[in-house]
């Protein structure tokens, strides 16, 4: 009886490893097309609290803590609750070194998992100072009505609501809500600022997180928006700004 070279045994492994991968994204893909579609139907599946902060409820949840991790997300700390859990994830900002702050800007959201499920996301009242809730509640109805590329993991909408489009976050006012940008770049009519921000977790293959902003320089309304994940890339699409 005859036994694989080892090599041989590495290649093997490793294709089943990369199966395996490609797998267990799938699956994610589905409970994430599960979610969109369930965007699209806001008012059934979800519902709001906006007296202290924002909070998200989900009705039917499908995300399990794993897909969360999977996104790159990573808790920096994790209290059980008999079977439900609550997450706090921080996400420290990478800060320009010619541009030394004193506040702290770091983003800092709550996530409750209830029966293995994420049944809440929680944003506390202090990023609505300069970001209105009704533009955060109209991007996240947005989404529903994004397109998903899972070859190029992305998933990209525009924002058309009226409402939402008026309320959107302006140039002048951005720097108070996340400080300086790690990087800001001018072309053309166009400003666009790139916030870098790293997971406070003790959990390992923590990657970087990206939130880019594209702004009409003119009017200093807000035309795009991205987050750049570990796994993908989720953009908004504001149209033009108004003159």
């Amino acid at each position: 009886m005859t036994f694989p070279r080892r090599p041989a045994r590495r290649r093997l492994l490793a294709a089943s490893l990369a199966i395996l991968a490609l797998f267990l994204g799938g699956c994610v893909y589905l409970r994430l097309l599960e979610v969109k579609l369930q965007l699209g139907k806001f008012d059934q599946y979800f519902a709001l609290r906006t007296e202290e902060g924002l909070t998200l409820l989900c009705q039917k949840p499908v995300i399990r803590p794993d897909d969360v991790r999977w996104f790159g997300v990573k808790p920096e700390s994790v209290e059980h609750l008999g079977q439900a859990e609550r997450w706090r994830i921080r996400w420290v900002k990478q800060r320009p070194p010619e541009s030394p702050e004193t506040a702290e800007y770091d983003i800092v959201i709550e996530l409750g998992f209830a029966d293995g499920k994420l049944n809440r996301v929680s944003i506390p009242e202090r990023y609505f100072a300069v970001m209105p809730k009704a533009f955060l509640v109209g991007v996240i109805r947005s989404f529903g009505r994004g397109k998903i590329d899972q070859t190029g993991q992305s998933v990209h909408t525009s924002v058309t609501a009226p409402d939402v489009a008026s309320a959107r976050p302006r140039l002048a006012a951005i720097d108070k809500l996340l400080g300086a940008p790690t990087e800001r770049q001018m072309a053309g009519t166009e400003t666009t600022l790139r916030y870098r921000y790293v997971p406070a977790t003790r959990e390992s293959r923590v990657g970087t997180f990206d939130m880019i902003l594209r702004f009409d320089t003119a009017s200093g309304a807000l035309t795009f928006w991205q987050a750049v994940t570990p796994v993908g890339k989720l953009g908004f699409n504001f149209g033009p700004a108004d003159r």
